[in-house]
């Protein structure tokens, strides 16, 4: 066989590899998201995303995204409160939700942003 041609086949088998293990990367990626873990980016003064649909025992992890502002996020509902406290920049709060129903965290410090999770 030419050189040409077993260097051709060479390229074509390591590019074929690279696509399976892509692959892999993406379904370990979707497992991680099934497995009941999400991110909310608080950032702009909102919250990214604005609804958010979850089974009990899921977990949200609030990340401030801004460079400058502090966030403040909490719920407070008829069987379920949550109050993350100020949030400087760059830093996560996580809630684990056990509770079904629709609740809605809000910031206190900044009054529109709202977050609906719905729980199953």
């Amino acid at each position: 066989m030419p050189p040409r041609s077993r260097s051709l086949r060479s390229l074509l088998l390591i590019g074929t590899l690279a696509l399976v293990g892509s692959g892999a990367a993406l379904e370990t990626a979707r497992a991680t998201l099934s497995s009941g873990a999400r991110i909310v980016l608080q950032k702009g003064r909102q919250y990214l995303p604005t609804d958010l649909y979850l089974r009990r025992g899921d977990t949200v992890t609030l990340r401030n995204g801004d460079e400058s502002l502090t966030h403040h996020a909490f719920i407070e509902a008829d069987r379920f409160a949550f109050d993350a406290g100020d949030q400087e920049p760059g830093t996560e709060t996580r809630l684990t939700l056990a509770e079904p129903g629709d609740f809605v965290i809000q910031c206190g410090i900044h009054p529109k942003m709202k977050l609906t999770l719905h729980v199953e």
